[in-house]
């Protein structure tokens, strides 16, 4: 894996193409089957651009005032995008986000591009599945059927689950995780290997 000196970190400024990232990160929602495409990809365009901006604050303030900057900003992208706010997993996120950069920040892929739209789209489903989850409930739904993209790069742990359906309440079991529905870090976040770009979802009855 490349690397580069700190100093290289420093005085190197990459051209950054945002229309190329708004692409990426739309062509990634409009694959999905959900109703809130164009509010997940206004999201994932803000939030990517608050990563970027961390990775900036790391050569310019301590690691305890990145963070405390980078859960403000996630916290306020995510209540401005009408999600619901989930404050302990945004906590714990974005501190093990900002830790990993300060860890590897000599590593060219830490503070890429490719990182912080991975990062944006995963954090992106996480909190508008999590909201679509709570409404559900709030609608008296009582199940929830596990729907894939039913194509080739979907992951074999999900291919595996796609269509069963189980209580509203009740956990699927992913490989070895267990998720209260897709990108569901919560429960899941020691097992990246089943959320990170997944583009499955659920429907509810």
């Amino acid at each position: 894996m490349a690397t580069r000196t700190l100093d290289e970190l420093k005085t190197i400024k990459k051209e950054i193409d945002e229309s190329y990232i708004r692409k990426v990160l739309m062509d990634y929602f409009d694959e999905m089957d959900v109703d809130d495409e164009d509010e997940r990809t206004e999201m994932a365009i803000k939030l990517e651009k608050a990563v970027r901006d961390m990775f900036d604050d790391v050569y310019k303030k301590t690691k305890e005032a990145v963070i405390a900057a980078f859960i403000y900003n996630y916290t306020m992208i995510v209540k401005v995008s009408g999600y619901a706010e989930n404050p302990e997993h945004i906590e714990k996120v974005c501190t093990d986000i900002v830790n990993n950069t300060f860890e590897k920040i000599e590593i060219e892929y830490t503070t890429s591009v490719d990182r912080s739209i991975t990062i944006a789209e995963t954090e992106t489903n996480n909190a508008a599945n999590y909201t679509e989850y709570l409404q559900a409930k709030e609608d008296g739904k009582q199940f929830k059927v596990w729907e894939t993209m039913r194509d080739n790069r979907v992951r074999d742990t999900h291919v595996e689950i796609d269509g069963m359906m189980v209580g509203i309440d009740d956990m699927f079991q992913v490989g070895n995780a267990q998720m209260l529905f897709p990108c569901d870090e919560e429960n899941a976040y020691d097992h990246p290997e089943e959320t990170v770009n997944c583009r499955c979802h659920v429907t509810y009855q």
